[in-house]
């Protein structure tokens, strides 16, 4: 089975970064690892992910799979050609882009896509809009009426999905909060965001009040929302990450006409899978999964696949900042659904037309349909 010529739809990814100064061994090493921690970086060269990575990375560049030479191939250049090759190469069709993340140092997506062989579609971050607001107003009252008018009108403008990072900040449990307590929670997130010139919204009686007309508004427009699940930076606890935390939020019927999809999830992945079995509105992500655990990307899509339809499984990059972690990300990608699918039909699970058709639903189909989003040629 090829699925080289299979599209990817990357469903989940970040915004490129601007050129900065030229990268050294360190500084580049880093953005293959999730932790914090600068001693960490003295070991990521023994990571099977960064490892492989530079084989392959290597094997497309044509240089020596080492970390010098791969440095040397991508400064010989320039940024915006680099980048369309890698694009290019990793046979992305469409990219769902979170411009949430670290906006001031990426491109923009209208200057990406004066460079980028791809279309690509924006994911509205709520907790950033959020933050935004917190400097920008000066009353609760106006907060709300301006984060409810920026969601109102986001299929307008061009908004295919939003996304909630509650995970990051005190994780997945959403508790019912009154209008009249995030309005007292304000002032003092406000004072803060006047002093530093911005805030980090980890005050959990304004995330879940504002979450919470978020998810309401996304059902009334029938919108997905990403919800970040499992592992991820080390400012998470990964215990308040299980996608099970969710469960409340799922039953709820006033907020069916939202679809659920359950980033990342690893080391949840049977967890997702069985959410995903379940209900209707919920949908499996492996994004970050895939490369970022190396050979685990396959048991986690058999782990997934055990409960959930290939009809609820997507797959994506989550890369950013750099044009690597998308080939990368794409290629194994790939791989591990290759290998996944080859175990599924020997083990006599799916016929080699259900296969090739789970490959396409995972790819792009899926996607897709989900997000009402077209790639060309398909």
């Amino acid at each position: 089975m090829d699925l080289a010529a299979i599209p990817l739809l990357d469903h989940h990814c970040h915004a490129l970064r601007r050129p900065l100064a030229a990268l050294d061994e360190t500084a580049f090493r880093r953005h293959f690892s999730e932790s914090a921690d600068p001693a960490m970086a003295a070991h990521i060269p023994f990571h099977l992910f960064y490892a492989r990575g530079l084989a392959d990375l290597a094997a497309l560049l044509g240089c020596e799979p080492t970390e010098a030479g791969v440095l040397a191939a991508r400064r010989s250049l320039p940024p915006e050609p680099y980048a369309r090759q890698l694009i290019a190469a990793a046979h992305i069709a469409a990219m769902l882009v979170d411009t949430g993340l670290r906006e001031a140092e990426n491109y923009t997506l209208e200057e990406q896509r004066a460079f980028l062989p791809c279309a690509l579609y924006e994911v509205l971050r709520l907790e950033t809009l959020i933050e935004q607001l917190l400097v920008e107003t000066n009353s609760f009252t106006e907060l709300e009426e301006a984060y409810r008018a920026r969601l109102a009108d986001a299929r307008a403008r061009g908004i295919v999905a939003f996304k909630s990072i509650a995970a990051y900040r005190g994780g997945l449990p959403f508790l019912p909060r009154s209008r009249a307590e995030a309005a007292d929670a304000y002032p003092a997130l406000r004072a803060r965001a006047r002093q530093e010139g911005r805030v980090r919204l980890t005050d959990r009686t304004l995330l879940e009040y504002l979450g919470r007309i978020g998810l309401e508004v996304a059902a009334a427009q029938e919108l997905p929302v990403q919800f970040h699940t499992g592992f991820g930076d080390d400012d998470l606890d990964l215990r308040l990450a299980n996608p099970l935390h969710l469960r409340p939020l799922l039953q709820e019927e006033a907020l069916r006409g939202a679809s659920f999809v359950l980033l990342h999830t690893y080391p949840y992945c049977r967890e997702a899978g069985y959410l995903a079995s379940l209900y209707s509105n919920v949908f499996v992500d492996l994004s970050l999964t895939i490369p970022f655990t190396a050979h685990g990307g396959t048991p986690a899509l058999r782990a997934a696949l055990e409960l959930a339809p290939t009809s609820k499984v997507m797959l994506a990059t989550d890369a950013f900042s750099f044009p690597e972690l998308f080939y990368l990300g794409s290629l194994y990608i790939r791989q591990s659904l290759e290998s996944a699918l080859r175990t599924l039909q020997a083990d006599g699970w799916l016929e080699a037309k259900q296969a090739e058709r789970a490959a396409r639903q995972m790819l792009y189909e899926n996607a897709a349909s989900l997000y009402g989003v077209s790639i060309a040629g398909e």
